[in-house]
């Protein structure tokens, strides 16, 4: 488990019925501490790109890592058999060659626990929603990891918000508004679950919350993918 070589970790449950493998634990603790601290290295920011900041924060990520068995790698690709596979802006890899977590397997060059990012608001015409979901195509923060086209053989991923604009009250009602009226255009595909609980944080300046959001049905069994949100305020 990678949890055995990091510090500060522990195993258990977190709310919204979240029962995390202690490798994954790891992480979540890792990326709620640091990104929290890399708030002071960008605040003001508030036309930054998603790219620049994101960027910025994986080097942060990886600079802070030293002692973790985990590493960070900016726009991981998905699929390296395909020249023209999706990218996820970070994807978490292990030192070890190989890492089982729950019924399924990771290779060294497999992210097991990937990371997208959203500006809120997503600058741009008809981009407001963005963070749930794409007006012309599956460009959508949440939605690319429900349809699979990220983290498809994840159970488990994270999205980060850059709030450049209004504070997390503001989006967090935005953003379950939206799910909502997913939820009464398309009933198959969006559940109450996939909208976001608010968690508390032991950090200032972070705010974080979960959902479970329903991929398909396989096997007669239903899919999801647990995400984790991570929101830090840029407005100095």
């Amino acid at each position: 488990m990678l949890a055995d070589a990091s510090r500060n970790t522990s195993s258990g449950q977190l709310t919204h019925g979240i029962e995390l493998d202690s490798s994954i634990t790891s992480v979540v603790e890792f990326i709620e501490i640091h990104f929290t601290q890399f708030r002071e290295k960008v605040k003001g920011e508030i036309t930054a790109s998603e790219k620049s900041l994101t960027d910025k924060l994986c080097k942060y990520f990886n600079r802070n890592a030293g002692s973790y068995p985990f590493y960070f790698h900016h726009e991981n690709v998905e699929n390296p058999a395909s020249g023209i596979s999706p990218q996820t802006d970070i994807g978490t890899l292990s030192d070890n060659e190989k890492l089982v977590i729950g019924d399924r397997s990771y290779g060294e060059f497999d992210s097991f626990f990937s990371i997208e990012a959203k500006r809120l608001p997503t600058p741009g015409q008809n981009r407001e929603k963005e963070y749930v979901i794409g007006q012309d195509r599956p460009s959508g923060g949440i939605e690319r990891f429900k349809s699979g086209i990220h983290g498809k053989n994840l159970k488990y991923a994270a999205i980060i918000g850059y709030i450049q604009e209004e504070d997390a009250n503001h989006w967090y009602l935005k953003i379950n508004n939206w799910i909502g009226e997913l939820m009464s255009s398309t009933p198959d595909l969006w559940k109450e679950d996939d909208k976001l609980i608010e968690q508390a944080s032991k950090l200032d300046g972070i705010n974080k919350f979960v959902s479970k959001n329903f991929r398909s049905e396989a096997k007669g069994q239903e899919d999801f993918i647990s995400l984790f949100h991570f929101w830090i305020s840029l407005i100095d």
